[in-house]
C-alpha cells in the first residue's frame, strides 16, 4: 500500500491524571492527539476534546500542538467530557474540519450512576447545538457505519455487542418521545491499521465493551493482532468478576500493548498491569505512546 503506516505517536492531551512535570492541566475526560505517518502519508486526528477546552487549549500550546495542522477530529460518543472542548478546538482553526460522529451525538442523553455521583437524573450530552458546530467550521460527517480518514485509518462505527458480561447500564436517551434505557450506540473506536498487519485501537470511553470493541475492530479490518489498546475502558465501577472476565477474554487476543486511560479506574488499572506486566504501559496528561510496525 502506498499509505502503508509504520508509525503511530498518541499524545494524551486530556486525562483525569497528569504525572507532567509542568504547567499541564488534568480534567476528567480524555482527548488525544493521533499522528500517524508512513510511505507517503501523514495525519494528524484529534480523538475526542475532553470537558472544558481550557485544559485542552492550555496543553496544546504547553505541548507545542499546532491545532490548525489537524485534518479531522473524531468524537467517540456524546458525552460532555468527551465533546465539551470541541468549540473551543474548532475556534482556534483557521479552516473547515471534518468532525466525525455518530448521528445520535445531539440526541438528548442522561444518565443514574449511583456508582460514580450520579443520583440524579443527569444530562449527560454536549452543551452546543450542531449549528454551533456548523458556525465554528465544523464539517459534521454523521454516520452509524465506519468512516475512512485517510488509507488504513478508520472509525469503527457502532460496535457490534458479542459478549455476555459487557452490558450498558444507567444510561437513558429521550427517543420519540419516549424515556428509556440507552445501549449507547454511539460509542465508537478508532482504527489504525499499520505495515506488518497489527492494528492501533483507540478507546474514548469503551461504553460497548472493551472486548467488544476489540473483536469489531479486528473484524472490519481483517486483521489479527493488536500491536496497541489505548483509552478508556470503563471498568472504573466494574465488579471484579467484570474486570476478570474482561482480562481473561482479552488474554485470548494477540495483543501487544494495552495503556488503559481515563474512565478504567485504578481496581482495573492495577489487575490490567499484573495480567499483562510486559504489555502495560502507563500514558497521563501531556505524555505519550508511540508504536512503530515490526520491521518497518
Amino acid at each position: 500500500m502506498d499509505g502503508c503506516i509504520s508509525r503511530v505517536k498518541v499524545t494524551a492531551l486530556i486525562d483525569n491524571t497528569t504525572h507532567y512535570e509542568g504547567p499541564i492541566l488534568a480534567e476528567n475526560g480524555i482527548s488525544l492527539l493521533v499522528e500517524v505517518e508512513g510511505r507517503n502519508l501523514k495525519s494528524r486526528i484529534l480523538f475526542d476534546t475532553g470537558l472544558t477546552g481550557r485544559s485542552l487549549i492550555n496543553n496544546s500550546d504547553v505541548l507545542g500542538v499546532n491545532l490548525n495542522k489537524l485534518d479531522a477530529i473524531v468524537i467517540s460518543h456524546n458525552h460532555y467530557d468527551h465533546t465539551g472542548g470541541l468549540l473551543e478546538v474548532l475556534k482556534r482553526i483557521d479552516k473547515p474540519l471534518p468532525v466525525i460522529m455518530h448521528p445520535d451525538i445531539f440526541k438528548p442523553k442522561y444518565a443514574i450512576l449511583p456508582s460514580l455521583g450520579i443520583k440524579k437524573l443527569t444530562y449527560t450530552g454536549p452543551s452546543f447545538k450542531r449549528e454551533d458546530l456548523e458556525r465554528n467550521g465544523g464539517l459534521m460527517v454523521p454516520s452509524r457505519s465506519p468512516v475512512s480518514i485517510v488509507e488504513g485509518v478508520t472509525t469503527t462505527g457502532e460496535i457490534e455487542r458479542v459478549t455476555e458480561f459487557e452490558r450498558v447500564e444507567g444510561f437513558y436517551v429521550v427517543e420519540n418521545g419516549m424515556f428509556r434505557e440507552d445501549p449507547l450506540l454511539d460509542d465508537q473506536a478508532l482504527v489504525i491499521e499499520m505495515c506488518d498487519g497489527g492494528i492501533v485501537i483507540l478507546a474514548g470511553c469503551g461504553h460497548s465493551g472493551v472486548v467488544n470493541t476489540v473483536l469489531h475492530s479486528l473484524k472490519i479490518t481483517g486483521m489479527n493482532c493488536v500491536n496497541a489498546l489505548i483509552g478508556g475502558f470503563h471498568l472504573i465501577d466494574a465488579s471484579d468478576l467484570k474486570i476478570e472476565k474482561t482480562i481473561s477474554e482479552l488474554k485470548k487476543i494477540k495483543l501487544k500493548m494495552i495503556a488503559p486511560m481515563h474512565c478504567t479506574g485504578f481496581r482495573a488499572k492495577k489487575k490490567i498491569s499484573e495480567a499483562f506486566p510486559e504489555r502495560f504501559k502507563e500514558i497521563y496528561c501531556g505524555g505519550f505512546i508511540e508504536v512503530r510496525a515490526e520491521g518497518f
